[in-house]
């Protein structure tokens, strides 16, 4: 087993891909997958395979057999494999003979490659976002392992954003996160105040983002009223909303994709990997540091971006978009969340002065920053 970061190279799919960027074990574990080496004989790994079954009740199992003499139509069938989906249930593959990859998102929205050979047994947990294609060789031979009638049917993105199991994943793997320290780190009127661990962070939080990112598939990049009406994110303000678009596409002009149904967060991505001497970055978003684009040339990267990004209207226009909070139980959470920070504000108001208080009884002074 080998895994890496995808370089999203518009190479075939069965390509490596590798961009470089080594992922370990341990990155993998923190996404929820797991795995496992047999370098034994054929008879050991399937009698280590056997006890592994008894310990996670692995009732019931199967092999399957992929290339392209066994499988019609090999070639439209391995693309359906790559389509970013979830399932329901986990997914055990031990495998047997041949070789593929399994590519999973990382808490980044990036692809993850796991290269996967014989003796190498992989555990994709329930509600992550995957996709599997063979490698170069075209061959492979795998178990498939399962407890009872497996749910496998996949459901892709985005018509999986608010399914149950995909909540539950995010909700168990997602990591808590606080405020960064430093002079930088002051809110503005522009960022959307949530309380994260009990800790004011001037953004949003990964529920708010995967909402926006939805609701800019299905209306538009730019049709911010279309989202206030639809009140799938309440409290939030044009000002915050183009903000955040910003930062999901990694670029601070979204003129280019004014009104497309695009996905902000793949954009971001492959801006992400974009590098050169022309390429300028503040706080993480490409800036323009040449001329002004006519409305000619915008048009052009507008329609160029349709054509090779954007959804189809049968996909965004079945995207369904949470429903507001009662609004005096959201009142309510925000009076809770401010409680919060006026008592962290006066823990810290007391701290200081018992800090201010020592140093007047040593003779000390502190420098003021």
């Amino acid at each position: 087993m080998r895994a890496y970061y995808y370089d999203n190279s518009d190479k075939d799919q069965r390509e490596q891909h590798d961009s470089g960027e080594a992922v370990s074990i341990e990155q993998l574990e923190a996404l929820g997958v797991e795995y496992r080496k047999f370098t034994g004989s054929d008879e050991e790994n399937l009698a280590a395979v056997e006890k592994l079954c008894q310990e996670r009740s692995y009732k019931n199992r199967d092999e399957i057999k992929i290339s392209p003499s066994l499988l019609p139509n090999y070639e439209e069938k391995i693309k359906t494999f790559f389509m970013e989906h979830i399932h329901e249930d986990e997914e055990i593959r031990f495998i047997l003979e041949g070789a593929g990859y399994f590519d999973v998102r990382d808490m980044l929205d990036r692809w993850v490659r796991i290269f996967v050979e014989k003796g190498d047994l992989l555990v994709v947990p329930a509600g992550i976002y995957h996709r599997f294609t063979l490698d170069t060789s075209n061959y492979i031979r795998a178990m498939r392992l399962f407890k009872e009638d497996p749910k496998w049917t996949p459901i892709n993105r985005p018509l999986a954003d608010n399914n149950e199991l995909r909540i539950q994943y995010l909700r168990k793997v997602e990591a808590p996160r606080s405020m960064p320290t430093g002079q930088r780190n002051v809110v503005r009127s522009n960022d959307s105040a949530s309380l994260w661990n009990c800790t004011l962070s001037p953004g949003w939080t990964q529920e708010e983002v995967q909402v926006l990112r939805k609701a800019l598939l299905k209306f538009g990049i730019g049709n911010w009223m279309k989202i206030i009406e639809s009140e799938c994110l309440p409290g939030k303000t044009i000002a915050q909303m183009n903000l955040q678009t910003q930062r999901m596409l990694g670029q601070q002009s979204t003129a280019e994709f004014n009104g497309l149904h695009i996905d902000a967060l793949q954009i971001g991505e492959i801006n992400s990997k974009r590098q050169g001497p022309d390429i300028k970055r503040k706080n993480n978003c490409i800036v323009n540091t040449g001329g002004k684009l006519t409305r000619e040339q915008v048009e052009q990267r507008r329609m160029a971006h349709k054509s090779k990004y954007e959804v189809s209207a049968d996909v965004w226009s079945r995207i369904d978009l949470p429903k507001p909070e009662n609004p005096f139980l959201l009142l309510e959470k925000k009076r809770e969340e401010l409680q919060s920070l006026k008592s962290e504000l006066e823990d810290l108001r007391a701290r200081m002065s018992a800090i201010e208080q020592k140093d007047s009884h040593s003779g000390t002074k502190r420098p003021r920053e």
